[in-house]
């Protein structure tokens, strides 16, 4: 009985020294990871015939551009600001049309001022400016981590109550341009 007691003894106590664990290194693993910012404008010019100007535009608005924002980072603020490509006699930063010679070169003529309205694709919100200047637009509806927008933007000319009446103008070329700039906050 002895025996088997000894035996007993030692094969446990073998058996916990085979199945015992005891700590030789303690450490960690450092892991990082980056998500790499990404932000696109893009601007699809939609009207690509020349404009018929005659009486039937006063009070018309015409889509000229539509546009795609994206941006992965929901800590920034972007802006999009449209304002005049081409000054004329009705003076610095106010849209309109100037008078050209077929060569480009501004006959002096009246300007055929209009505005700019930016829809976005909810529709819910239009920004225009009244009095013929820049427009600026916060852009970006936040979902989640990121921002999106869809929009189109139009040419809207002055009604005949506003007093429009194509019989001020000279006829002959006419051009505009439109300067767009998407800025981070």
């Amino acid at each position: 009985m002895r025996k088997i007691l000894i035996t007993t003894i030692l094969l446990l106590s073998f058996t916990s020294l085979l199945f015992s664990q005891r700590t030789l290194f303690v450490g960690t693993i450092p892991l990082n990871g980056r998500i790499p910012l990404q932000e696109t404008f893009s601007l699809d010019v939609t009207f690509q015939v020349p404009f018929l100007l005659n009486q039937n535009i006063a009070g018309g608005q015409y889509q000229i551009a539509t546009y795609e924002f994206y941006s992965n980072s929901p800590d920034l603020l972007y802006q999009m600001k449209l304002s005049p490509g081409v000054d004329t006699r009705l003076g610095e930063g106010i849209f309109a049309f100037r008078n050209i010679t077929e060569g480009g070169v501004d006959t002096g003529g009246n300007p055929i001022p209009f505005r700019l309205v930016v829809r976005d694709s909810t529709e819910t919100k239009e920004i225009s400016n009244a009095e013929f200047r820049s427009v600026e637009k916060n852009i970006g509806t936040l979902d989640g981590s990121r921002y999106e927008e869809t929009g189109t933007i139009f040419v809207a000319f002055p009604t005949v109550s506003e007093g429009f009446t194509i019989a001020d103008f000279s006829s002959g070329f006419y051009e505009a341009a439109v300067f767009v700039e998407v800025l981070v906050d």
